[in-house]
Order: structure tokens, then sequence, then C-alpha cells
């Protein structure tokens, strides 16, 4: 019976206006988004495109998952079609359990048929940018270097940047230390350069640079003569004979000529190490993101099972809203718990908590904090910022957020359940 209400919701969704308006202006914001203006960087377009539809048309699509969840049991109480379902010995948990399920397939029908018109243009653009820029494309472990150094002397520091010039007089050195190594040696990694250069020759943007990785505890490596130029990464493939040594890599790099300079920083270098495909990052990142859909249909659910259906709409609609500014709400109740962050904005007299902190503190401070706990934090559903540097989605965030959502998912049925078991509709 729960397939047969689930299968009834989606069929009657599917049918709605408001539906229709938002999945085609979804489908004509995907088609265009590659060819939207951006940067001059040469994989802008590929990025503009994976920000468009998760931070858009998503956006869209859960707009109108609100809409039609918060209203569709109101509408059928009010139109009196829920009647024929009560007549027959259908639980009250199983009308709310169906409403979930048929609103759950609409979600994934939505993100199933948009996802594959996104890939279709994602892979468009990505054919027009040159294979080295295409990293946005993989999925890969990104590893911060543990150590920075520099070896010799540094021509000067500025603004954190350390500047070193070319010749051997200064080393720049990152140690990756503690890698995971696969049996094997089947390991794919590679090394991503963002460094800053500079010349005392005239007009060049282009220097010869000395790469050297190596692995950390022998010294044995590979040493390569790399042009770079000014603001475009280099990226270096790594033997995995290299790493499977002692599972620790050092990388040193320096300018060739004495007349160039390269400006470096700890995190310059990072080391990727190169998992599953595109497609299987972007499933997941897509799931992620059903997921949120999920838990936003259930609340709205949840919401139209005792409220209207504007009121219902207008809830689902804070509870989305707050769900992505908690870190606000965290971080303006840490300002008014710490009265020492106030000596610049107020007069001396509020220089130590008083009266006005202390009841301030009760009337805003805890309603934030109890927000901050209460509500779901949607930010974690967040799967662009893997995509857009291309590193592999963790199982261990897709696991998290599996139980997240299983948790706040289950509570909301509870509450939908006890709402409607006592409400009186016939």
């Amino acid at each position: 019976m729960i397939l047969a209400i689930a299968n009834h919701t989606f069929r009657e969704a599917i049918r709605k206006k408001i539906l229709h308006v938002l999945f085609g202006l979804g489908v004509f914001i995907v088609i265009i988004s590659p060819f939207m203006p951006t940067t001059d960087e040469p994989d802008a377009r590929i990025k503009m495109a994976f920000i468009v539809f998760f931070q858009v048309v998503a956006l869209l699509c859960i707009l109108g998952i609100i809409f039609l969840s918060a209203t569709a049991l109101p509408y059928e109480i009010e139109d009196r079609t829920i009647y024929g379902i009560l007549s027959k010995p259908v639980s009250r948990i199983k009308i709310i359990l169906g409403k979930a399920v048929g609103f759950s397939f609409l979600s994934a029908f939505l993100l199933g048929i948009l996802s594959l018109i996104q890939v279709f243009f994602v892979w468009q653009a990505a054919s027009k940018t040159p294979e080295k820029y295409r990293g946005v494309l993989k999925a890969r472990n990104e590893f911060r270097a543990s150590q920075f150094s520099v070896r010799g002397k540094s021509h000067h520091v500025r603004e954190g940047i350390v500047w070193i010039e070319g010749g051997r007089a200064g080393v720049a050195v990152w140690n990756f230390l503690h890698l995971p190594v696969e049996s094997g040696g089947t390991g794919h990694f590679e090394a991503n350069y963002k460094l800053k250069i500079e010349s005392s020759s005239v007009d060049v943007d282009t220097i010869p640079l000395i790469v050297k990785v190596a692995d950390a505890v022998s010294g044995e490596g590979k040493t390569n003569i790399l042009s770079a130029k000014m603001d475009e990464p280099l990226t270096v493939e790594i033997a995995s004979e290299i790493i499977q040594k002692s599972g620790s890599v050092e990388i040193t790099a320096f300018p060739l000529r004495s007349e160039d300079y390269i400006g470096v920083t700890p995190d310059d270098v990072k080391l990727f190490s190169v998992q599953n495909g595109f497609a299987v990052n972007y499933a997941k990142a897509i799931g992620t993101t059903f997921l949120k859909f999920l838990l936003m249909a259930v609340i709205a659910v949840t919401g139209s099972t005792y409220l209207s259906a504007p009121v219902s709409i207008v809830s689902a609609l804070f509870i989305f809203l707050c769900g992505h500014i908690l870190d606000f709400f965290k971080d303006f109740s840490l300002l008014l718990h710490r009265s020492d962050m106030h000596d610049h904005s107020l007069l001396s007299e509020f220089d130590k908590p008083g009266v006005f902190f202390e009841y301030l503190d009760f009337i805003i401070k805890k309603p934030l904090e109890a927000l901050s706990v209460i509500l779901p934090d949607f930010k974690k559903f967040d799967s662009l910022k893997f995509l857009l540097k291309g590193v592999d989605i963790p199982l261990e965030t897709v696991g998290f957020l599996l139980g997240y959502t299983a948790m706040y998912v289950s509570i909301c049925l509870f509450i939908s359940f006890i709402l409607f078991k006592r409400r009186e509709i016939l």
C-alpha cells in the first residue's frame, strides 16, 4: 500500500505546472551554463557548469520539491480526496510514508535527468579544454605537505611568500609523509604546482624550473626541467616506484637561471592520488544531493501533517534557510558569549559582562545555540567543493551523510505520525 500511495503521489506531482516550469528552467540553465561568461582560466567553463548546477539548478528543484511536498496533504484534505484512502484499512503512518517515498522518487527523477544532461554538456566543455587542465574531472585524494623548508637562502619574504632566486641559491622543499602505499605498485600519484614566478629579464612570462621528485629516505628519484608559466599550474606524474619505497616523498624546486625567481608557500605544492573515475565521483555527488532533497521533502511532509499549505511552505523554507546559515548562528552565539571580542565596538562600561549581556545571552544566544543543535545542517551535504578541486568524495563522508539523513528522517517521520494521528479529518 505504501508503494501504491507513493506511485499516486509521484504521478500527481509530475503533472503540476510549477514542476514543469522549474524543470524547464533548470534544463535551460544547464544547457547555457558552459557558455556563461567567466574567468580566463582554461577549466573555468567546466567549473562554472558545476557551480550553476549544484547552486542554482539544485535550488530551483528543491524549491519545487518543498512546494509540492508541503501542499500535497493539505490540498488532499481540503479537496476531501484523502477520504477515499482513509476509508480503506490503511494506517496514517503508511500515508505519510507513501508521501515521503513518492517525493523521494520525484527527487531522484529530477536529479537523474538533469544530471545526465549536465554531464553531456560538461564533457562537451571538457573536449575543448587542454588535457592538462582537466584535473577537475578526476577523482583524487588530496595530500598537503607535512613539512616545508628552504635550503640555502631565500632572496626575500613578502606577504608570507618566500621568494627564491635561481641558480641554486635557494631550493624550496616540500615533504609528504605517510602516504598510502598500495600493494603491487599500482597507485597513481601526481604533484600539482601553483608557484608564483618573476624574472628580471624583460617581457618574460615563462621560466625554466628544476623540479625533483624523490623518495624522502633514500633520495632516489627523478629530476625534470619544466617550463613554468605565469598563473598556470604544473602537473607532474609520480612513478609508483617512488611512493612504494617508503611512503614518503620529497619534492624540490628552484629556477634554473639566476635572473629568475619563484615565490613559494607550504600549500603551493599538493600531492594527489587518483582513485575512482569522474563518473563514480559525480554519482556520489548526486547521491549526497539526493539525500538533501529527501531530507527536505520529509521535513515539508512533516509540516503538512499539521499545518495549512501556506504555513507549511513557509516553515519548510525557514528550516531550509536556517540549515544553510548554522555557521553564522554558531559564530554569532560565540560573539555574544565572548565579551572580550567587543572591546573595539562598545563603550568601556560594557568591557565586562553585566546585566545587558546577561539578558542578551539569555534572549538571543540560547535560542541560537538551540537552533544550531536541533536543525539539520545542510552545508554538510555540499559536494561541490570536492568536484571543483577534482577530489574524490570519501566513502566515509557518504556513509556519515546516510546516517545523518536517516536520523533526521526517522525523527521527522515519528513527529509527523504523532501529529497526523491527533489531527481530526473525518
